[in-house]
């Protein structure tokens, strides 16, 4: 069962300000509440590889991601290079879009799939509709919970540089 989800949210700040909280893969442990560690693997202006440790329903799970990086456009592609054990493949995308100078838009993409159970269970514990369905609602919940993080940050950030 293959499922693609979009979330969105406006957010009160500047493209530029949203744009830097997302790249900063390394801060998403300190601004999403599910992310436990993130650890930089490999990086370029152009693309990172980073390894996270995310809470996935109440259960720490570890994979790693590739993110191809468009500053022009505010668009990075992700992709599972390395999934956890119940993800057969997830992928998306995060946009920025600036509505004015101070309002972004800001777009997360999920295109994903439960892994095919070996020996009747996925992960060694779920059939595959409960895989299916632990994974629809973690990213139902963490798209959610991600979002309003970077909006957070970046409205933080927006109303420190106007106060200054």
């Amino acid at each position: 069962m293959s499922h693609h989800a979009e979330h969105t949210v406006t957010v009160e700040a500047p493209v530029d300000l949203v744009w830097g909280v997302l790249v900063d893969v390394e801060g998403y442990s300190r601004i999403f509440p599910p992310t436990r560690e993130v650890h930089l693997l490999e990086e370029s202006p152009t693309h990172q590889v980073a390894r996270l440790h995310v809470d996935v329903g109440g259960e720490v799970q570890s994979w790693v991601s590739r993110r191809d990086i468009d500053p022009q456009r505010h668009v990075i592609a992700y992709r599972q290079l390395e999934t956890a054990p119940i993800v057969e493949r997830m992928g998306g995308e995060w946009r920025a879009f600036p509505l004015d100078a101070g309002r972004t838009q800001l777009v997360l993409t999920h295109d994903f799939a439960a892994r095919q159970p070996v020996d009747g269970k996925a992960a060694g514990r779920f059939s595959l509709e409960e895989a299916d369905a632990m994974l629809q609602a973690a990213v139902e919940r963490n798209s959610v919970a991600d979002l309003n993080a970077v909006k957070s940050e970046a409205e933080r950030r927006a109303d420190r540089a106007a106060a200054a």
